[in-house]
């Protein structure tokens, strides 16, 4: 990530995401979307679907546990 100051606004940082940050997030995408295949090849499609049909409040949790105080 890079941050230099906004010229119009001394207050104001701008952010421009590099490309090895670019990478960095392409490569945590790839783990996190890598580990849970094996385990779901395992499971039954029922649990799949059980796991498919959570994820909207898991991935709500997953959010709020990044943004608290």
């Amino acid at each position: 990530m890079e941050r230099r100051p906004d010229p119009s606004d001394g207050r104001a940082v701008l952010v421009r995401v590099t490309e090895a940050g670019r990478r960095i997030g392409r490569s945590r995408h790839d783990d996190r979307t890598r580990r849970p295949e094996p385990l779901l090849a395992r499971s039954t499609p029922e649990r799949c679907r059980e796991i498919a049909d959570a994820m909207p409040a898991l991935t709500r949790l997953a959010e709020l546990a990044q943004h608290r105080p």
